[in-house]
């Protein structure tokens, strides 16, 4: 399986979401950033950004070589009750996330969403999605007890109604759970895709600590569903094979 989420983006995300402290995150973070993001981006560093407010954020485009899309909806607690939104950007694909303020205890609520693209060739999997035809891996659990690939089909998205296969997984040990589209653009003779996969990341600790009970009613796993939905109809993917 080609990778979809490109390791400069997995970095970035997975001290978000393991629930580690925040001083090792930021010491663990910054020696594998460094090696990883700068040698994967052709020996420049990764983009990173920091929206200040809602204003700022909402309706702001995202480019990207390969595809553009909306920001999803951001609201003024995700500044004066949470981080803010920040993330990362470069050659591979998009990252951004906003979670508790507080890190001290490490990430115990946020949102994640990882966006990166590919290339391929035109063949029997992506004509049978096209078609309508493909059959989808069932559902199964991994060792470790996380549950993937729930309830996989597709579902068009974007402004040129892509195909878009949507799967989701649930890991209850560490608290995430995921939901992944993987979106089909074709050229016109029908011998490469072009995909974009957006996968939204919800985060709730385990051992979620009291005061953010309250924000935990606000902050779930439908509401980032509902606010990345601007992305989802907004999504552009660019020509070029």
């Amino acid at each position: 399986m080609k990778r979809y989420l490109q390791i400069s983006l997995i970095v970035m995300m997975m001290f978000i979401f393991i629930g580690c402290s925040a001083k090792e995150a930021n010491k663990n973070s910054t020696i594998l950033a460094n090696n990883l993001l700068v040698s994967l981006s052709g020996n420049q560093p990764p983009q990173r950004f920091v929206f200040a407010s809602p204003y700022r954020a909402n309706g702001y485009v995202m480019q990207h070589k390969d595809y553009a899309f909306t920001m999803p909806l951001t609201k003024e607690k995700d500044w004066s009750d949470m981080s803010g939104w920040y993330g990362s950007s470069d050659f591979q694909g998009i990252g951004m996330a906003v979670n508790n303020s507080d890190t001290k205890m490490g990430i115990m609520l946020g949102y994640g969403i990882n966006i990166s693209s590919s290339v391929g060739k035109y063949g029997e999997m992506q004509k049978a999605i096209e078609n309508e035809t493909i059959k989808y891996s069932p559902q199964r659990k991994t060792p470790n007890g996380k549950i993937i690939n729930m309830n996989v089909h597709t579902e068009y998205h974007g402004r040129e109604h892509y195909p878009c296969v949507v799967a989701q997984s649930r890991d209850k040990n560490r608290g995430i759970e995921s939901k992944a589209y993987r979106c089909y653009k074709f050229n016109p003779s029908h011998t490469k895709y072009k995909s974009v996969i957006i996968k939204l990341i919800y985060n709730k600790s385990p051992k979620l600590p009291v005061k953010y009970k309250s924000l935990a009613k606000e902050y779930t796993y439908q509401d980032l569903q509902n606010r990345a939905k601007r992305m989802l109809d907004s999504l552009y993917i660019k020509e070029g094979w």
